[in-house]
């Protein structure tokens, strides 16, 4: 498979998620969706200017920028790496957003049973009954898959199980090529979860390809970790 096809492939997943999610009402992981979706296909409209495709790719950016622009109440115009790097590096707060209580249901999601089990037995029975794990019981879980395989709906399943505060991240949004910037915006994310855990509701944490974050560094060039 060449390049262009795999990227396709990409943006027809992400679109495919996004308006399934949609149409669930969680408006929240939808966005997310379409974002990526419009990303994919950007890159394929720089990459291949004289695709045959290039028209009908900027119809489907259109299409779900105007969605975006619904769900968001802005004007749905994504921001640029340089925003986005700026905004990761002033550090104002704000690189993550609290969705709304997802829409999510186990029978939503096909097959997965282990992993389902696996998510119930270790979150939803211990924040239902606490009284019976006097030993505490795991704080994270990490899903691993293919794209698609459904890791953030299994997330979203257990935090509309709860009825927890649902925090969906992209590692993407976390990293900085600032030394320390990435570690401090961990840390406002897991201090905004606490705080909103205080009223007595859960706070759940999904952190999307989060290979990128906790890689092993083997070198700093100019302030950036590579690994």
């Amino acid at each position: 498979m060449g390049a262009l096809e795999e990227l396709e492939r990409y943006a027809v997943k992400h679109a495919s998620e996004a308006v399934r999610l949609d149409r669930q009402g969680a408006r929240g992981l939808a966005l997310t969706e379409y974002q990526k979706a419009v990303e994919v296909l950007l890159k394929l409209c720089s990459l291949y200017p004289n695709s045959p495709q290039h028209e009908i790719y900027m119809q489907r950016i259109d299409a779900y920028r105007q969605r975006i622009k619904s769900l968001q109440g802005g004007d749905g115009r994504p921001l640029t790496a340089i925003e986005r790097e700026t905004a990761t590096h002033e550090g104002d707060g704000r690189l993550h957003q609290l969705t709304e209580k997802p829409q999510v249901h186990w029978e939503d999601i096909a097959n997965l049973s282990d992993a389902k089990k696996a998510i119930i037995e270790s979150v939803v029975y211990p924040t239902k009954r606490p009284d019976l794990f006097p030993l505490g019981w795991p704080r994270g879980i990490l899903l691993y898959g293919p794209p698609g395989c459904g890791k953030t709906l299994l997330a979203a399943a257990a935090a509309s199980e709860i009825d927890a505060n649902f925090y969906c991240v992209d590692a993407s949004s976390i990293m900085s090529k600032w030394l320390g910037e990435s570690e401090k915006n961990v840390a406002r994310l897991f201090d905004e979860a606490r705080s909103k855990a205080q009223n007595g509701k859960p706070s759940i944490i999904f952190i999307d390809e989060i290979a990128s974050l906790i890689a092993v560094r083997v070198e700093e060039v100019g302030g950036e970790a590579r690994a």
